[in-house]
């Protein structure tokens, strides 16, 4: 069948001559052309898929070993840097964590005696406390109960969860509802875990008894007293009407309508547009609507703290309220604070009072202003703080509930600096923080120096982290230890190893690539890509071991490949300069595998390298380190092969960057595909040609026959 044409209408074939197969064969042989092109683009771009390939393992050999960790950059004094160090007690010789090593550039044995650790001077504020509240009355909350039926609510101390009710029965002869709720507290809890308080204005209180205690309270067993109201409506026929507020739904039950679950429904519905003349409402928030049993419908109050009055067909309905919190006008459910806690909400009508005159206040920490919000938090809080640069910065402790206001400056000299009269009357009277009389805070600790003897020589710092000599090192306690760092040639060596493993394996992919040649199918050819005819001659399987073939060699004695490997193998080998005196890696031990198919891979004697560390450690760094050093060298390389003007960047282009678009295989690509659509066009314009050349062939023949029967049919035969 011809392809080239196939969106063309034709009529063919009326003369008996098989016009498509013949067509197709002839244009078989046109389109030989097109088939070459097509099979060129598909190996053009398993070039670039080759080269991109070979670029990933370069660049993630480049970011393992010269990226940004300079740990394992094999070019920075620190790849070279390793030691094993060691803290141990003078006199037991056990390790000591009265000092921790943090880093070393440098080995050396000390014995330090430390007298003093550096201690900053800090403030710990007495607790926060939030006590749960109701915003009701004894009174009022007594007479809910009485009113509404049974209240119940969940208690949660510290993770523990207990369910305390009170009924009406419970206030029986006129019991004290404090009384009642300490009570069945004490009952559930034990006595002087939770004390209950009534305050001023006859209101209760709720709190953990002790410091560092979480409370909440939350809603119990749903009431359900009064608050729902049931009727059989299985025989109910006619209109079934709701009003609440005087706006009516209207639900209208038919003969056919013989189930519950189908009368519900149409309740369900008609509540969403309940009237009252000409205005509608949605009643459907407030009451719910469900199915009781096999024949009664449950209409139910949906608030937990307002009453609902119903009328059911003409009979009015007083729906209690469900919930027990909203019946005592519980304001805070629960005592924690946290750091996205309000501000509003933690220091209470104090706070609010600052605001009287204006939206927010200014407080001065160590001559430095913070501007306060309403709706600022306590990290909104801490972040303003710690932000002012004002020598001092604050903390809270979500456990304890305490705000820690610290200097800045560690040492004896480090001091809290808040002389502002305002600033000291808010964290005196909120934050409950006493900077003028620092002592009667929960906790002080004063500004202190680091005070350590080395090799028996007294000195004094600031800070616990200390620098000597190249060996960071931070002060946990006091004692004597023995302090050393010793060079970790173990280390060294299996970083070494490492690399040249990593070395080998990228060498290892760019001659592969370099000397794989192209294998032959049959005697002359080789492996070419695929027409869409051929795979579908093929299986799945056959495809896929047919193609694997023809991606081998595509990049065989590539030029580009040659000239990195070469480059690397002749940079790789050269003697390094150092102080007049030349060194080269195979006077450490590291030198070229003997065979010669190995293409440069390296190889380690162990031994060799060990002792070069060991005895010439500083010109082994060097080596690698110096500005005309291996790893310069090799950085060169990479560079010169992947960088911003790179012969593998410019050749196949870098994914992720513009050159994945901007490079030669990709322009290549682009005129193949622009050969192509020029041979598809002129392939159409040679098609209809045939096409017509046969149409016009088979008019004749027609034609000649219908003269030839003409003929016939007057001779009588």
């Amino acid at each position: 069948m011809a392809v080239y044409t196939s969106n063309v209408n034709r009529v063919t074939g009326l003369s008996g001559i098989d016009t498509e197969s013949m067509i197709e064969q002839m244009m078989k042989a046109e389109s030989a052309k097109y088939d070459r092109l097509e099979k060129e683009k598909v190996k053009v771009t398993w070039q670039q898929e080759a080269f991109r390939q070979l670029i990933d393992s370069l660049q993630n050999f480049q970011n393992k070993w010269f990226g940004t960790n300079p740990a394992n950059n094999i070019s920075y004094d620190a790849f070279w840097n390793n030691y094993a160090t060691s803290v141990k007690d003078s006199v037991t010789g056990a390790d000591s964590n009265a000092i921790t090593i943090n880093s070393t550039t440098n080995s050396g044995r000390y014995e330090i005696e430390v007298t003093q650790k550096a201690e900053t001077e800090s403030i710990t504020g007495n607790e926060i406390t939030t006590n749960i509240s109701t915003d009701k009355t004894v009174a009022e909350i007594t007479q809910s109960i009485n009113d509404n039926g049974d209240i119940s609510l969940k208690f949660n101390l510290d993770g523990q969860n207990k369910e305390i009710k009170i009924t009406k029965d419970d206030l029986q002869p006129n019991k004290n509802l404090k009384d009642v709720f300490q009570e069945k507290i004490d009952a559930q809890f034990g006595s002087g875990k939770i004390t209950v308080t009534e305050v001023a204005g006859n209101k209760l209180t709720f709190e953990p008894v002790g410091s560092g205690h979480s409370l909440s309270i939350g809603e119990g067993t749903a009431r359900t007293e009064g608050t729902f109201f049931t009727e059989d409506i299985s025989n109910k026929t006619g209109e079934y009407t709701i009003t609440i507020d005087g706006y009516t739904a209207t639900a209208k039950f038919e003969d056919t309508d013989d189930t519950v679950d189908k009368k519900i429904a149409k309740i369900q519905e008609a509540l969403k547009t309940a009237k009252k003349g000409e205005e509608t409402k949605d009643l459907s928030s407030v009451i719910t609507v469900s199915k009781e049993g096999e024949n009664n419908i449950k209409i139910q109050n949906s608030s937990s703290s307002e009453k609902v009055s119903v009328t059911i067909n003409g009979e009015q309905k007083d729906l209690k309220p469900t919930g027990s919190l909203s019946s005592m006008g519980v304001k805070n459910t629960s005592n924690n604070i946290s750091l996205n806690s309000r501000l509003s909400s933690v220091f209470g009508e104090e706070f609010d009072k600052l605001f009287t005159t204006s939206d927010e206040i200014k407080l001065n920490f160590g001559g430095k202003d913070v501007i306060i919000n309403k709706d600022d938090t306590i990290q909104t809080f801490i972040n303003k703080v710690n932000s002012s640069e004002g020598n001092v910065k604050i903390s809270f402790n979500e456990v304890t509930n305490r705000f820690k206001v610290e200097s800045t400056q560690s040492g004896a000299n480090g001091s809290i600096n808040i002389t502002d009269a305002y600033t000291k009357s808010f964290l005196k009277n909120l934050v409950k923080i006493n900077v003028d009389n620092k002592q009667s805070n929960s906790a002080y600790v004063e500004g202190k120096d680091a005070i350590f003897k080395v090799d028996g020589i007294e000195t004094t710092r600031p800070s616990n982290d200390i620098s000597m000599n190249g060996i960071n090192f931070t002060i946990n306690g006091t004692g004597t230890v023995v302090v050393e760092a010793s060079t970790d040639i173990d280390a060294t060596v299996d970083k070494i190893k490492e690399f040249v493993d990593d070395y080998n394996k990228l060498i290892d992919d760019f001659n592969k690539a370099y000397m794989e040649a192209r294998p032959k199918s049959g005697k002359y050819g080789y492996y070419e890509p695929l027409t869409d005819d051929e795979r579908k001659a093929m299986s799945e399987d056959e495809i896929k071991k047919y193609e694997e073939q023809a991606k081998k060699g595509l990049l065989y004695k590539d030029e580009h490949l040659n000239r990195f490997l070469s480059s690397l193998r002749d940079n790789i080998y050269k003697s390094v300069d150092i102080g007049g005196k030349t060194i080269s890696l195979y006077e450490i031990g590291i030198t070229t595998t003997r065979d010669y198919n190995d293409g440069g891979k390296l190889e380690i004697d162990e031994e060799k390298l060990r002792k070069a560390l060991t005895e010439r450690g500083d010109e082994v760094r060097q080596l690698f380190t110096a500005p005309d050093g291996i790893a310069t060298q090799i950085k060169k390389d990479i560079d010169d092969a992947i960088g911003s003007d790179g012969y593998l960047r410019n050749k196949a282009g870098i994914k992720g960057t513009l050159s994945a678009t901007n490079n030669e295989l990709t322009k290549e690509l682009t005129d193949i595909t622009n050969k192509l659509a020029e041979e598809r066009e002129r392939l159409y314009h040679k098609e209809m040609y045939y096409f017509d050349l046969f149409a016009r062939m088979e008019a004749a023949m027609n034609k000649q026959n219908s003269q030839m029967s003409l003929l016939l049919g007057m001779s009588g035969q």
